[in-house]
């Protein structure tokens, strides 16, 4: 099945049924992953009326705002995506890039990657917190 026709697929089941939490993430990964940022906020954004405990949808509409160039936005969705799940390592991840890269806030960002390798030292990405305080280390000072 191609794209469009998912797309299509996915947009008729939501329309039949507004709560299809499964077809609004779907949409909104399909835009994320085609670079379609303010289709993709559009769907998250959904998906998260319907549920807004999901850390991942929440972390991925971050990353989607920063790509439309909305930081405030997108730090706060990786800000909520960690208050609502403390141990959801990608937005610890992402939220420290966000400052290191869009704020130049290096030592703030060094503080989040930080709390992720003590509030959840065995999660999946602590290895690329660590290689980004290493990184990192030098520009500390």
């Amino acid at each position: 099945m191609n794209t469009t026709n998912s797309v299509a697929q996915l947009k008729e089941r939501l329309s039949k049924d507004s709560n299809d939490i499964e077809a609004a993430t779907s949409l909104g990964n399909i835009f994320y992953d085609n670079g379609d940022a303010a289709q993709a906020i559009l769907y998250y954004r959904r998906a998260l009326d319907i549920n807004p405990d999901l850390p991942g949808v929440r972390t991925d509409l971050g990353t989607m705002y920063w790509r439309n160039d909305d930081i405030s936005l997108a730090e706060q969705a990786f800000r909520d995506a960690i208050t609502r799940d403390p141990s959801f390592g990608h937005a610890y991840v992402n939220l420290g890039l966000l400052l290191h890269r869009a704020k130049d806030n290096v030592r703030e960002a060094r503080e989040i990657w930080q709390k992720l390798l003590t509030i959840n030292p065995e999660h999946d990405v602590t290895a690329k917190a660590r290689e980004l305080l290493q990184e990192t280390a030098a520009l500390a000072n």
